[in-house]
């Protein structure tokens, strides 16, 4: 068999693999919008239902922990927001504040502040940052022995009832690991990005997490906007940073070790999301990775567990939401490939392979996120379809940067935990600093070349990638622009000034 003959078939089976993958996460989401719709007929498990603490007889002694680096005036809010309302003897607020431009004395100059009101508040400086802010989080816990730890970023701003409303579920059900509370926004109307995350973000609490507590399937946490357990944290492990995503590995080995968790839709803390397209890269490049090293690194332990098998399978196709990229990227280059080898008419069947992954793929998508917006009673509705739309594009536009997360993490690489640029423009103290994009932070030319030769492709040659093929060309030309708008933002305001 000639040479050209055996790549052409190890490229037909490099794309079918990868097609067949994308179609089994595709029907991940639709399978989750579908348990969805069959939970909602069903009765909410009794310790959902617990909501204030009006009943409590003796209050606990309650941590918030406030992880932060860099955050400027915006650290005002938060640590104003952390002064909750629960007895004074009883709560502790820790500043884990690893600042290296100084803001460390921000913290101490507001939580000073606090102080003198009554509340019992610490600033914990770190100067090397071990661990980040897995790191920053265990070296707090032990200063601190109190059995339930409430963590907070410094861009969320939680309700003053927010630990009657939460610590109670704990309290009634010592097999709880932690409870989680469902995340608004601040700033969701702000511009289209920020409407674009807010959609997707709104699918995952308000479909995702409530089909996973639901079913009793594995919680993750999402980092902020919960309280766990002292004995919890303890029983696991602790805090690592051996992987971008500490969180969501804190929960699953929770689960391995015999713990449950709560979803607590009713229970909200609203937090700002990223509004340049350099932060929103940067903070889901961070997620994919800490995806795909979670998976590495607990998927072998999930599968020998005794876990139900249906529980096992979700959660694998959970975290590995983190290989839609690469698998498209897979797609492409493939697709391209044979192209280039003059392969001509490609096999019906392979045809309609793709034909039918890229369908269930727009339709799932489409329906999971539709369902996250109604089950949250969203308006105006008529925004919806747009907002869908520039989440999909969005999110194609995105396809070298969470690649390259995600082979990073297959190989073993490790980075440093990058801290998301926030506003602090919305809330109870307004920050007096706007993020900014590094001038050495991503420059947009890689996604506007992978554009434009994507289109010149779909011009000259038609298949059936050509939906595809537009989704991603008009992706990366948004975000490849963006980016170079950014980027040159920046470099005009470094500029020196001629005098």
């Amino acid at each position: 068999m000639p040479v050209l003959t055996v790549v052409q078939w190890v490229l037909y089976l490099l794309l079918s693999v990868s097609l067949v993958m994308l179609f089994a996460l595709s029907c991940n989401l639709l399978g989750l919008s579908i348990a969805f719709i069959r939970s909602r007929r069903k009765p909410v498990p009794p310790q959902a239902a617990v909501e204030t603490a009006a009943e409590i007889v003796e209050y606990p002694r309650v941590l918030v922990q406030l992880p932060a680096f860099n955050e400027g005036m915006l650290i005002e809010r938060a640590i104003q927001a952390a002064a909750m309302d629960w007895p004074r003897d009883r709560l502790t607020i820790q500043v884990l504040d690893d600042s290296t431009d100084g803001s460390e004395a921000l913290s101490r100059r507001f939580a000073e502040e606090l102080r003198l009101t009554g509340v019992d508040i610490e600033v914990i400086h770190r100067r090397d940052r071990t661990g980040f802010k897995a790191g920053a989080l265990a070296n707090g816990l032990l200063r601190d022995d109190s059995p339930y730890i409430a963590v907070f970023d410094a861009d969320f701003v939680p309700p003053a009832d927010f630990l009657k409303r939460t610590v109670p579920v704990l309290m009634a059900d010592s097999e709880l690991a932690f409870v989680q509370a469902r995340w608004e926004h601040l700033n969701a109307g702000q511009n289209m990005l920020t409407r674009a995350q807010a959609v997707m973000l709104d699918a995952h609490f308000g479909v995702e997490q409530s089909v996973r507590f639901a079913t009793g399937m594995i919680l993750p946490f999402n980092g902020t906007c919960g309280v766990w357990r002292r004995d919890a944290i303890d029983d696991a492990g602790g805090w690592t940073a051996d992987t971008l995503t500490e969180d969501l590995d804190l929960a699953i080995r929770a689960h391995l070790a015999g713990w449950r968790a709560a979803y607590l839709p009713q229970v909200t803390a609203a937090g700002e999301l990223p509004t340049t397209l350099a932060a929103w890269r940067t903070q889901q490049h961070r997620w994919n990775k800490g995806f795909a090293q979670v998976a590495r690194k607990l998927l072998p332990s999930v599968w020998r567990s005794d876990m139900p098998p249906l529980f096992k399978l979700a959660l694998t196709l959970e975290v590995g939401q983190s290989l839609f990229c690469p698998l498209a990227a897979l797609c492409l280059t493939t697709s391209l490939s044979l192209l280039w080898l003059n392969a001509g008419q490609q096999p019906l069947a392979l045809s309609l392979l793709g034909l039918v992954a890229t369908a269930m793929g727009v339709f799932s998508a489409t329906t999971f996120v539709t369902l996250g917006q109604l089950a949250l009673g969203r308006y105006p509705r008529s925004a919806i379809p747009l907002s869908i739309l520039a989440a999909m594009t969005l999110t194609s536009g995105l396809i070298l940067s969470n690649s390259r997360a995600v082979f990073e993490a297959a190989m073993g690489k490790q980075s440093p935990f990058v801290r998301t640029p926030k506003m602090g423009g919305t809330g109870i103290a307004p920050a007096v600093r706007t993020p900014r994009v590094a001038s050495t932070g991503p420059t947009g030319i890689p996604e506007i070349v992978l554009g434009s030769c994507l289109f010149f492709t779909m011009v000259l040659r038609e298949g059936w990638y050509s939906p595809l093929l537009g989704t991603t060309i008009i992706g990366l030309a948004v975000v490849g622009i963006a980016l170079l708008r950014e980027r040159w933002q920046v470099m005009r305001t470094e500029a020196p000034v001629n005098m």
